[in-house]
């Protein structure tokens, strides 16, 4: 399964897209560095340090005891920072063709994002003396540098119930000068299965290896993906769809007069071609006053993405979730950073709106559902969303293997956290295999059923 559509183009350092550059600010803040002095800055969780001179960035990962180079970039003089090298040894760069990552704007101190999430840097005199400090193959150095990168920033272990200083105990006897690369990265690999969790990822020569297992309904839903979208368009629409963002968004009417939008996945981190494309969307609707938004295959992507599509239907400024950062022991969290839903430049006017959801709705495909449940006129349906809802902090070992793991947390407007137990529906309703092979979908047929009724 994919963590995410396209899972380096989503780079926040902590990801779900959510370090855009804040292209749609109106007003220029002043440069964050107006001398060419060299500037230390640490960050308040997330084990960041900028080094910044003139419009030189270069970004370390830390922990208490190893400084590790992440890599490397620029700041303009509006403050928005791209790195434009990550030290990674799997060229992660190359292959997934994004030369440069934005991670958002930083003005004294701040780093702010799309969605107006701030996080806040200290500034210090020096680089802190550690360790382990560079790049080294020492199986040993590689070892704790893993094992402190979640001990000081992971943010569930008392939801996955998982004693990482016992994990450190089973597994740290185990690994030794001679210990070989892929017998490393095997013994990680155990020891972070522990966690279940669907933003851990290293990122390996010969692919990603996950710290999350699929269960049975993601394998049904990953198999069935393709028939189930055939089904929709060969039995429930009128006429030919349409695509924008290259088949993120498709959509059309309904025989019924409804409309269907299927958002297949929120990686784009324009939004100004997101606007363009939600615009055109809105002029061929216009129309219809009964929605179909369906997020059944929705697998991620930039938070702000599906807070746009909520916008759509928004009549006044609503909040959609909070977001909150680990910051020290376990259950030690910054203080909740509220994100709101802002009624769109387009809108539709709605009567009903049905969301359809299931185990392939996941990370941004997920907030932006909370997003669009927060909503009055909106019902959600179908099955449980995946769970994976914390940003990816991706973090470098001294040997360059590059990883990731959720080290934030994000809260429903009545402050429950859904991470790995998935946004549940309004309405429970399961697909069969037996209903796809025989082009039907009763999830479509309930939602139709919902529009009929009167507002």
């Amino acid at each position: 399964m994919k963590v995410l559509i396209a899972i380096l183009t989503l780079l926040t350092f902590s990801m779900s897209g959510t370090y855009v550059q804040a292209k749609e600010n109106r007003k220029q803040p002043p440069p964050a560095t107006a001398a060419a002095e060299r500037q230390l800055w640490q960050s308040e969780g997330y084990g960041h340090i900028f080094e910044i001179e003139g419009q030189s960035v270069k970004v370390y990962s830390y922990t208490k005891d190893s400084l590790v180079p992440f890599g490397k970039g620029n700041i303009e003089n509006n403050g928005d920072i791209y790195i434009n090298e990550i030290y990674d040894n799997t060229k992660s760069q190359e292959q997934f063709n994004a030369p440069r990552f934005p991670m958002g704007r930083f003005v004294n101190g701040s780093l702010t994002d799309g969605l107006g999430y701030v996080q806040h840097f200290k500034r210090i005199d020096n680089l802190p003396k550690v360790k382990y400090n560079g790049f080294s193959n020492d199986p040993v150095q590689n070892f704790e540098v893993f094992w402190q990168s979640f001990e000081e920033n992971f943010s569930f272990f008392p939801l996955v119930k998982v004693n990482w200083k016992e994990v450190y105990k089973e597994y740290r006897p185990k690994v030794g000068a001679a210990t070989s690369e892929k017998e490393l990265e095997d013994i990680l690999t155990q020891m972070f299965q522990k966690l279940n969790d669907g933003h851990s990822v290293i990122f390996g020569k010969k692919g990603m290896i996950f710290s999350k297992s699929k269960v049975e309904r993601e394998e049904f839903f990953s198999a069935n993906s393709k028939s189930m979208q055939r089904n929709v368009e060969d039995g429930y629409i009128k006429g030919a769809v349409k695509s924008k963002l290259d088949g993120r968004i498709v959509y059309g009417q309904t025989k019924s007069g409804g409309a269907y939008i299927k958002l297949i996945g929120f990686d784009e981190s324009d939004p100004q071609k997101i606007d363009q494309a939600l615009a055109e969307m809105v002029q061929d609707l216009a129309n219809c006053r009964n929605f179909i938004i369906d997020m059944r295959f929705n697998e991620g992507g930039e938070d702000f993405f599906g807070l746009k599509i909520a916008g759509l239907f928004a009549e006044k400024r609503k909040l959609a979730y909070a977001k909150q950062v680990r910051t020290g022991g376990y259950e030690q969290f910054s203080k909740p950073t509220q994100v709101y839903i802002e009624p769109g430049a387009k809108q539709f006017s709605a009567d009903n709106i049905v969301v359809l959801t299931s185990p392939l709705t996941v990370s941004a495909g997920e907030t932006g559902t909370m997003a669009l449940k927060a909503l009055d006129k909106v019902k959600v349906i179908g099955e449980k969303t995946c769970g994976y809802f914390s940003d990816m902090l991706l973090r470098l070992l001294p040997n360059k293997q590059l990883f990731s793991l959720s080290n934030e947390r994000y809260t429903s407007p009545d402050g429950t956290n859904y991470e790995q137990r998935g946004l549940p529906p309004d309405e429970k309703i399961m697909i069969k295999q037996a209903d796809i092979d025989a082009g039907k979908d009763p999830v479509m047929n309930r939602a139709l059923e919902l529009l009929k009724k009167k507002p």
